[in-house]
């Protein structure tokens, strides 16, 4: 027994020293990271926090984020900046959030004549409420009010993510809810909608809204890319505290450091906020595994796309939509282009979703698969098996494949064709001076650029986003 004793200390003493080993070299490695500008080390003293939920409401949220654009113009020395043409920071820039028909990085309402319902859309993390826009203008269009908040500690500089707490996000939610709640039709129904992050903190709140006695359960929750699980990695996110608070290792508390290039998504990243998603997801994962819970939530409707290399994307199946009691829900898939050429690298093709949910029929939800017509045809169908039903309706659509794109992503989406950030370019409006981030496609030699291939060449616009506007406009007619 002795023996073991000493066997095992000294293995433990052998694997301490590896995990220190390990966790110094990568702080020494942080240290050749590019240099952080004031965009990565701005501390902004207005921002919102949950500790002032009692005391703000929407027009002192709004309020707020003009106090954090004087903070920014005076943190950051335009004219230092000045030439730059793909800088969101400089008034020059193509990038520039101004050279947009919107900045679309603040908190904004949708609203429309004789409404039918409220909806709170919620953005993603690192994102801005841009990335709710196209949705925002489909539920307007639906008759809803809309109202997209901004998250604490997004939209003005990456280093606001430093600051944001998860209780700060869902104090915003909150606060956002109040607000549509008092608009004309909430009475009438209330949906709550979020793209990634923001899909887990839609989900987060349908959970507990019943423990809030000032606030509405929603009627109905609109889900994209949501992210219910990310990387396993999250959990040790916030391990670089113990030294990242020494000048000398200050780079370690970021994940990324890069041109802030994106006039409504932070470019860098750092590490604290992937922990804090974590702490929610465990949360909400903790939930979601009691039935009690589980069954208490609305009809949810998810657009997914089936490869994301942001989000666990088997995860909304097995731990949100097997817990769901038989409401209404649907989920929406989108399959990866299984006649490309480009197939043929690809390191793990994704398993047909249509042989997963049709061996697991029948099911408590509807489920709507864009899937290639055959195998050697770039034609998409959609597949659909209706909740209770073991056979499913399969119909042609007049959709394709673009030559260029293999699958979707899970920045893709949200966002239309024709955007004027993220789409394929094809549709420019007049007043759209910036670049269209989704169109560039640089070639040359490799190692040369600030950013990777991997920016350039991820999908960022859904080349199916009709199909979506068309399921979401009958799912509302249905619940």
């Amino acid at each position: 027994m002795t023996t073991l004793i000493k066997v095992g200390k000294w293995l433990a003493t052998v694997l301490a020293v590896l995990v220190l080993t390990l966790y110094f070299a990568r702080a020494l490695d942080a240290r050749n990271m590019p240099e952080l500008g004031p965009e990565h080390r701005i501390v902004f003293e207005h921002e919102f926090d949950a500790s002032r939920e009692a005391g703000t409401d929407w027009l002192a949220y709004l309020a707020i984020e003009d106090k954090l654009q004087n903070e920014l113009d005076r943190s950051i020395d335009k004219n230092a900046r000045a030439g730059r043409l793909v800088d969101r920071y400089s008034a020059d820039s193509l990038t520039f959030p101004g050279n947009y028909s919107g900045n679309w990085n603040r908190s904004y309402e949708v609203s429309v004549p004789s409404p039918r319902g409220v909806a709170v859309l919620l953005h993603g993390l690192t994102d801005s409420p841009y990335s709710m826009l196209a949705t925002a203008q489909t539920l307007a269009g639906a008759g809803y009010n809309v109202v997209v908040p901004r998250m604490p500690g997004h939209g003005f500089a990456v280093s606001g993510l430093l600051q944001a707490r998860h209780e700060d996000w869902t104090a915003a939610v909150r606060i956002a809810v109040r607000h549509a709640s008092q608009q004309a039709a909430s009475e009438q129904s209330l949906l709550i909608g979020g793209y990634s992050n923001g899909g887990l903190l839609a989900v987060d709140y349908a959970l507990r809204c019943n423990d809030i006695e000032d606030l509405p359960c929603p009627d109905g929750l609109v889900l994209l890319s949501p992210g219910l699980a990310i990387s396993p990695f999250a959990a040790v996110m916030n391990w670089h505290a113990a030294i990242s608070w020494i000048p000398y290792f200050e780079k370690f508390e970021w994940a990324e450091i890069l041109p802030e290039v994106d006039p409504f998504k932070f470019t860098s990243f750092p590490k604290r906020p992937a922990w804090e998603v974590h702490k929610i997801s465990t949360r909400t994962h903790k939930a979601l595994s009691q039935a009690d819970q589980a069954a208490n939530l609305p009809p949810i409707l998810t657009f997914q796309s089936v490869v994301d290399n942001t989000v666990s994307a088997p995860a909304i199946t097995g731990s949100l939509y097997d817990n769901l009691p038989a409401n209404g829900s649907e989920l929406v898939l989108y399959d990866i282009n299984r006649e490309s050429t480009l197939l043929q690298l690809v390191k793990n093709a994704a398993e047909e979703p249509v042989s997963r949910y049709r061996s697991a029929a029948p099911l408590n939800y509807d489920v709507t698969i864009l899937k290639n017509r055959s195998p050697s045809s770039v034609a998409v169908d959609s597949w659909f098996l209706a909740a209770g039903e073991i056979e499913p309706v399969v119909e042609e659509t007049t959709y394709s494949w673009p030559d260029d794109i293999y699958s979707l992503s899970h920045i893709a989406v949200p966002f239309r064709t024709d955007d004027p950030v993220y789409g394929d370019g094809s549709v420019r409006g007049a007043e759209d001076r910036g670049i269209v981030l989704g169109a560039l496609a640089p070639r040359g030699e490799r190692g040369v650029l600030l950013l990777t291939p991997n920016y350039f060449l991820r999908a960022r616009y859904n080349p199916f986003m009709s199909f979506q506007v068309y399921r979401l406009n009958r799912w509302l007619d249905e619940i």
